[in-house]
C-alpha cells in the first residue's frame, strides 16, 4: 500500500536542524511516517489505521489528540495542502496519467475528518484551524512548531496556502522564527501539470503564550 505525499528527501536535514536533541516530539499528520527517519522516537499520530500500521503510529484525529496538555516540545508536521490530491476519483486516465490521490493510494473512501478528502477551501481551514489549537494545547510554551506547507495552483491561480497556515497560527498565539523555500519535485500529472509552484515551505515557529 502506497501514500501519495511523502516528505521529499531534501526536506528531511532542515527538520533535523531545528528538533535534532528534543526530546519529545510529535507528528500529527504521520501519514507513513518518514520523520521516523530523521527522529525514531518521535510520537506519530495517524487517522487512517492501514497507515499507522505502516508508520507504527498512534491511531488518532489531530482535532482532538489524545494527548495530554504540554506533552511535546517539539512538533514536526506536514499536513495535505488542500490540493488535487484530495480528489476523490478512483479511476486512472488513460493515456493521459496515472492519478495520485489519497483516496486512490488508500484504496477505500478516508475518514470524513481526514484532510485528505478536502479540497482548499472554508472545510480545509476548519479542520486545521482545529488542528492548531490542538498542537498549541499539548506543545509546551516555547516548544518548537516545524511545518511544511504549499501552496499550489488551481484554475490557473496559485492558491496562498501557505500564508493562511501563518495567519492562523500566529492568531492562536505562535510566533514566525524562519521561512525556508526549498525546490522539491513537484507532480507532472494533471490539470495544471505545466503550472506548478516551484518550492514548498518550511515554517518554524514558536508557541510563545
Amino acid at each position: 500500500m502506497q501514500h501519495p505525499a511523502k516528505y521529499s528527501n531534501k526536506l528531511l536535514p532542515i527538520f533535523k536542524t531545528y528538533i535534532d536533541g528534543k526530546k519529545n516530539i510529535l507528528d500529527p499528520f504521520a501519514g507513513t511516517g518518514k520523520i521516523k527517519e530523521i527522529a525514531p522516537c518521535a510520537t506519530l499520530l495517524e487517522i487512517e489505521p492501514e497507515w499507522a500500521k505502516m508508520a507504527g503510529a498512534v491511531i488518532g484525529d489531530a482535532t482532538k489528540m489524545p494527548f495530554n496538555d504540554n506533552s511535546f516540545d517539539a512538533i514536526c508536521t506536514s499536513p495535505t495542502y488542500g490540493n488535487r490530491m484530495a480528489d476523490h476519483f478512483i479511476d486512472h486516465q488513460k493515456g493521459k496519467y496515472t492519478r495520485n490521490t489519497y483516496r486512490h493510494c488508500l484504496g477505500r473512501s478516508l475518514n470524513k475528518n481526514n484532510s485528505g478528502r478536502m479540497q482548499w477551501g472554508k472545510k480545509y481551514q476548519s479542520l486545521h484551524a482545529k488542528a492548531w489549537r490542538e498542537c498549541k494545547r499539548v506543545l509546551s510554551k516555547g516548544g518548537l512548531f516545524v511545518l511544511n506547507i504549499s501552496n499550489h495552483i488551481r484554475a490557473g491561480k496559485e492558491m496562498n496556502v501557505t500564508t493562511w497556515h501563518i495567519n492562523e497560527l500566529a492568531a492562536i498565539g505562535f510566533k514566525l522564527m524562519a521561512t525556508h523555500e526549498i525546490k522539491t519535485p513537484r507532480q507532472k500529472n494533471g490539470a495544471n501539470a505545466n503550472l506548478r509552484v516551484g518550492f514548498e515551505s518550511i515554517l518554524v515557529l514558536e508557541n510563545d503564550t
